[in-house]
């Protein structure tokens, strides 16, 4: 793949049209419960042993930015957006800075000293961050509800170049690049698509349980 360096002011400008109100987040102005139709991309079903199948698309802002999209074929209503940007590890604390600047400081956040320089992990809303390590950490997502938004590094080096290699073709260790993870993960929405992936037919509603009223007498028509 042809890479072409992104600049970090061209990055910064389309970085945060991200927002969050109440429980909505915003990547490009996408955001969670958004309709696939709304899309730039067309949904596909995809077979994946590792993952559990996926309904998803992928969007190529440029050769160096991508964003996926996952949802179900019923609600047709996003509850994971994932965007992944190739950056010179060099870059990463000056993007991460001004991206705290347009954003506003995170819920939670810490370093991932397994990198050379250690780099920031941070979230908002219902994600959480999980001490995996003296020297990493991972992100918890919101299990049953709630949503919430991440920001984290990945690492271009070692043995699996992980993202690296299966987006952007980076295949030879690489620890001077890095590519920049940005998450927006719906819980509720994310079971039901799960739901509906597993067995092919939306989540079983539980109907209300319906209670007689029982009628009082008129006193208007008693006679004594």
């Amino acid at each position: 793949m042809n890479m072409t360096k992104p600049t970090l002011s061209l990055l910064f400008l389309a970085l945060f049209s991200s927002s969050s109100i109440a429980n909505e987040f915003k990547i490009l102005d996408y955001h969670n419960g958004i309709k696939t139709d709304k899309l730039p991309c067309k949904m596909e079903a995809i077979d994946n042993w590792f993952t559990d199948d996926q309904y998803m698309c992928r969007f190529n802002n440029s050769a160096t930015d991508v964003v996926e999209f996952q949802s179900d074929f019923i609600s047709r209503e996003v509850y994971q957006i994932d965007r992944y940007i190739l950056l010179d590890i060099s870059d990463a604390r000056t993007l991460t800075n001004k991206i705290l600047k347009k954003y506003g400081n995170p819920d939670s956040g810490t370093l991932d000293n397994s990198f050379v320089i250690p780099l920031p992990v941070m979230v908002w809303g219902d994600t959480k961050i999980k001490r995996t390590s003296t020297q990493s950490s991972s992100i918890a997502r919101p299990e049953k509800q709630g949503v919430g938004f991440s920001l984290q590094f990945l690492k271009c080096s070692g043995s699996s170049l992980g993202r690296c290699r299966s987006i952007f073709d980076v295949t030879t260790n690489s620890p001077n690049k890095t590519v920049l993870n940005l998450t927006v993960f719906d819980a509720a929405r994310h079971a039901y698509s799960q739901k509906v992936i597993t067995t092919g037919k939306a989540p079983e509603t539980k109907k209300p349980i319906e209670v007689e009223v029982k009628g009082t007498q008129d006193i208007n028509s008693l006679k004594f």
